[in-house]
């Protein structure tokens, strides 16, 4: 569902109801504890109605402006993060730190991932690695995929520990674990660099995917085929598609053999099938290795040519994904 209006308004934000005197008397307010919105009235349900009018309205002023707004029991602690981000921006990096650090000690992870970047590029205060590395190994501690993408990235790069692939590897999947695009891209790199080992050929691929289908520019760049129109209308081959998934797996791999591969293979390449997915639509993931790997041929021309033959033995209607 899209974060609209309704989905937010369906989240049922918590509320807190008091009857006393308040800005219009005596009277009942209702108050939403995420948000500094607050409605009064004489009567009880009158007045968690005007409440409800005035968070609708509210959320529909931050969606307009393009702000992020907070989960339930969010609430206070996500104000507090909007103002240091806000401070952050402005470059008052005095006032951010401050709000992370009192956030940081109420076990806010996000704060602590701050905290570190802070740190790490020595902004409002001294470089210090040592530093960075400690709040990112708290944050991490919360499963934060953005300490857990620094961390990888001090691995890999050596900064401020020793290298550690191993390591970089393992927090890299943390953070792809939580969707975050910059690690799924980062991790591919890593693991395509020996397209001999299949099992980390095969992870790097669905990494690079996943990174492309997130919008990444130079995973799509990559990926061939993560570009082009998938053909909703076509002739189906019904013969091809009434067989069983060996049966289709065992066509696919024939038309490879005789087709493909002997002229990959005489110019130093060859490719593999990652992948054959077969509901609900056809999708074929296949990887060049030796010379055709990083070829820029290979993904324009070669690609072509692959998907050519492919709709021979099925029909136009399927997906390929060629890294």
């Amino acid at each position: 569902m899209p974060k609209n209006l309704e989905y937010y308004l369906n989240l049922n934000y918590p509320y807190e109801s008091y009857f006393g005197e308040n800005e219009v008397g005596d009277a009942y307010l209702v108050e939403f504890t995420d948000f500094d919105i607050k409605g009064a009235s004489e009567d009880y349900d009158e007045a968690v109605e005007i409440a409800h009018e005035y968070l609708a309205k509210h959320i529909q002023k931050e969606l307009a402006l393009g702000n992020e707004l907070p989960n339930p029991g969010e609430g206070i602690r996500f104000m507090r993060h909007r103002e240091a981000l806000n401070a952050y921006k402005q470059k008052d990096f005095s006032k951010a730190k401050s709000i992370w650090e009192e956030e940081a000690a109420l076990k806010n992870d996000q704060a602590m991932a701050n905290l570190g970047l802070m740190y790490l590029k020595g902004e409002g205060v001294n470089k210090d690695f040592t530093q960075a590395k400690r709040y990112f190994e708290e944050a991490s501690k919360y499963d934060n995929d953005s300490a857990n993408f620094n961390l990888a990235l001090m691995y890999q790069s050596k900064i401020g520990v020793e290298e550690d692939m191993p390591k970089a590897k393992e927090y890299f999947r943390r953070a792809i674990a939580k969707n975050h695009t910059q690690a799924a891209f980062r991790l591919a790199l890593l693991l395509l660099q020996d397209r001999s080992k299949v099992d980390e050929v095969k992870e790097g691929f669905y990494c690079m995917l996943k990174a492309a289908q997130n919008g990444h520019a130079m995973a799509q760049i990559q990926l061939a085929g993560i570009d082009k129109e998938f053909i909703e209308s076509c002739e189906l081959n019904h013969h091809f598609r009434k067989k069983s998934l060996e049966e289709q797996l065992e066509t696919i791999n024939d038309a490879l053999d005789r087709f493909i591969r002997p002229m990959l293979i005489k110019d130093g390449g060859n490719i593999l099938l990652i992948d054959y997915i077969s509901e609900p639509e056809i999708e074929i993931r296949l990887a060049y290795q030796g010379a055709c790997a990083g070829c820029s041929m290979a993904s324009t021309g070669t690609y072509d040519m692959i998907k050519n033959t492919l709709e021979q033995v099925i029909d136009p209607r399927f997906r390929l994904y060629i890294l």
